[in-house]
């Protein structure tokens, strides 16, 4: 092995419970809608299309997209600056840093908000490659985040592992052809992972010898 790509949202920050928490407030407050978990669980790591797909029925078509978008991103922005790293994170990336693995990162993010947030943490200079939702045509769980990450690495996607928190994000690197690590949240844990994937329960069960 020689790379190490960390997925961002909800692996490296528990930003998932705080759009879990935001996005069910808002629904319900502005529609009185409870939206179905199985519904929420397919848009992490991805896009919120099958949100907006399931409101859009559920409303008759009356379903504001644009001001659920804005409303929720930005009430999860201003949240986020106050996340710091999940626990047990730290300890693994410093181990990462210490073996002299490369370090790259995949996200369905924009990439603005990841340079932010990566600086305030102080680990932006660690990473060789960032590749966004700004970088490629299609998230995942399109393989195209992970095969740009090891490409700009300069490894081979055998030669890499992927460290995830979401089935889609899963996906998106097993297509990509690396080994993947799940380290689910509290928004991902009752997920059914892709049988390739190896789910811990922790940083510290990834054995990086």
């Amino acid at each position: 092995m020689k790379a190490v790509v960390f997925d961002f949202d909800g692996t490296m920050l528990d930003t998932e419970n705080l759009w879990y928490s935001e996005t069910m407030n808002y629904l319900k407050e502005t529609y009185n809608i409870d939206l179905p978990d199985e519904i929420y669980q397919q848009i992490i790591g991805t896009s919120e299309e099958p949100i907006i797909t399931y409101m859009m029925e559920a409303t008759d078509g009356k379903f504001d997209k644009e001001a659920f978008l804005t409303t929720v991103a930005e009430a999860c922005h201003t949240g986020q600056q106050s996340l710091g790293f999940r626990e047990g994170f730290e300890a693994f990336f410093q181990d990462v840093k210490a073996k002299g693995y490369k370090i790259g990162l995949a996200t369905s993010s924009g990439y603005d908000w990841i340079e932010s947030t990566l600086d305030r943490l102080g680990i932006l200079v660690d990473f060789e490659t960032i590749q966004t939702a700004d970088h490629v045509d299609e998230i995942k769980p399109h393989p195209a985040l992970y095969k740009q990450a090891v490409d700009a690495l300069g490894v081979k996607p055998a030669e890499a592992i992927a460290i995830e928190d979401s089935k889609n994000g899963a996906i998106s690197a097993i297509q990509a052809g690396l080994r993947v690590y799940i380290v689910p949240n509290e928004a991902t844990k009752t997920i059914a992972f892709p049988k390739e994937a190896t789910v811990v329960s922790s940083f510290a069960e990834i054995n990086l010898d």
